[in-house]
């Protein structure tokens, strides 16, 4: 009896060839697991910003029908901002004066909410500043930061070669009141991953796409 105790119970466990084998495979899967999600990982960082443009391609065409106003969205090294378009030739300096007046109008909007809290009338100081803000249309304001290890190249319509905005570089994209825009392509590049898109100048979104991810 204490004989067949023992075969049974041998036949019921594992062998050291069986669990070695076994572990081998484990550490053969994680190994194929790992430089998966690295490249997932490499795909969506360099993903990012081209969606975050793309969203905010289609607000600007959106807004610049309804109003029947101009919007833009501006490059530069640190990214992409969009705005109403106001000043043809201005430069990277309209940003910074936008923001100025975007703070006046929330410092005068706070004025005016703690008056009216207080029971003091503001009479037509609120419906001046109301049609004010709505002519200048300064209340929207977006800009993304795009991570210092991607690279960014643009390539507009009338641009020959790929601009690339590691320097100094202020480019414009125009969305007009029809809604069209003008015809781009955007470069975001890192280490082991690349973006190419091209918008369409007549809808605003991604009409094609490149990409790599090592």
């Amino acid at each position: 009896m204490s004989g067949t105790g023992s075969r049974n119970s041998a036949s019921s466990g594992f062998t050291l060839v069986e669990v070695v084998i076994a572990l081998t495979v484990v550490a053969i899967l994680a190994g194929l697991a790992v430089p998966a999600i690295d490249s997932v990982q490499k795909e969506r960082i360099a993903r990012e910003p081209v969606n975050a443009l793309a969203l905010m391609a289609r607000e600007v065409r959106l807004r610049a029908m309804k109003e029947q106003r101009p919007y833009q969205i501006v490059f530069d090294r640190e990214g992409f901002r969009a705005s109403r378009f106001f000043q043809p030739y201005g430069g990277a300096e309209e940003f910074e004066e936008l923001q100025l007046q975007l703070e006046q109008l929330e410092q005068q909007q706070a004025i005016i909410d703690a008056s009216a809290a207080r029971g003091i009338p503001t009479g037509n100081v609120e419906e001046d500043f109301r049609r004010e803000e709505l002519e200048a249309g300064l209340r929207y304001s977006a800009a993304y930061e795009v991570d210092p290890s991607i690279l960014c190249s643009l390539r507009i319509w009338n641009e020959p070669d790929w601009i690339s905005l590691t320097g100094g570089e202020f480019r414009r994209w125009i969305f007009q009141p029809s809604g069209m825009c003008e015809p781009m392509s955007v470069r975001m590049e890192n280490e082991g991953s690349f973006f190419e898109v091209t918008f369409h100048p007549l809808t605003a979104d991604i009409q094609s796409e490149r990409s790599w991810v090592e």
